[in-house]
Formats: C-alpha cells, structure tokens, sequence
C-alpha cells in the first residue's frame, strides 16, 4: 500500500524541450518568483566514454540562461531530480557562483533535496559511463583487521 505524504508525485516523462520548460516555470514559481524568469535549456551531447567528473547542469553568468546535462533526457531520470539541478543553478544566479554556507544552507531549502542527493548517489555510476562496481569488503573491516593484528 502507498504511503501517503504531503509533497505532490513527480512522474518521468519524455524530457522534451516543453516538459525542461514547465520543470524550470515549477521551480521558478515555487522557489524564485521575485526574479525574473531564466531561459533553461539541454546542453549539447558530447559522447564520451569512461568519464571521471561530469557537469549536470550550468548556468552562465553573462547570458543569465541555465542548461541541463542532455544524459538527464531520458524516462529514467526522475523529474524532481532535473529541478534539483534548475533549482542549483537559479541559486548561482541569486547568490552568486561559490558554494559556501550559504548557497549549501539555501541548496537544502529545495524539497526534494535529500531525493535528488540519494537519487545521484545511486545513479552517478550509470551517469558516467561506467558498470556498477562491487565492493568486496569494506575498508574500515580491513582497517580493524590489520590493527588487530598488529596488536598480537
């Protein structure tokens, strides 16, 4: 049985230019209404292959426009997940481009923040190109065993 909550379902859907925009007016008019509204757009897809960084989402200071990472424009991305990126980058016009104190503490005023961490933190493997990696035993166990044996 569902669990009920307050907070409206966010379904995937194609990610069309027109579903990017409604994503970014939802964002604007929750969170950034005292501004105007910012142009959204996809980036552009660049292909590579065994990636080690990657930049979901920018926003450029000089154009005032914001674009979103095109490997998001899939069904499987989550639309909370692609406002949790439009909402990062509405701060960058706000408060400016570091991520201090208070970029991190307004970050967090974003509802489905804790979704979108957790969401990237399971998903960030298939963002880069990669196979999912397997661990054999964590490293704090092997930490513990090696000191534990030094001790006899």
């Amino acid at each position: 049985m569902p669990v009920l909550t307050d907070r409206p379902i966010l379904l995937s859907v194609p990610a069309t230019n027109q579903y990017l925009e409604s994503l970014a007016a939802e964002v604007h008019r929750t969170y950034f209404y005292k501004y105007p509204p910012l142009p959204v757009r996809w980036g552009q897809q660049i292909s590579r292959k065994n990636r080690r960084t990657i930049r979901l989402g920018s926003y450029n200071h000089h154009t005032a426009e914001i674009r979103v990472h095109p490997i998001l424009n899939t069904r499987t991305t989550p639309a909370f997940f692609i406002q949790s990126i439009i909402y990062h980058e509405y701060l960058h016009h706000v408060l400016g481009a570091s991520h201090n104190r208070r970029f991190h503490k307004a970050e967090r005023q974003f509802a489905y923040h804790r979704e979108s961490q957790e969401w990237l933190r399971r998903n960030l493997w298939a963002l880069l190109g990669r196979k999912k990696s397997v661990l054999t035993r964590p490293r704090v166990v092997v930490d513990w065993l090696t000191e534990q044996l030094a001790l006899f």
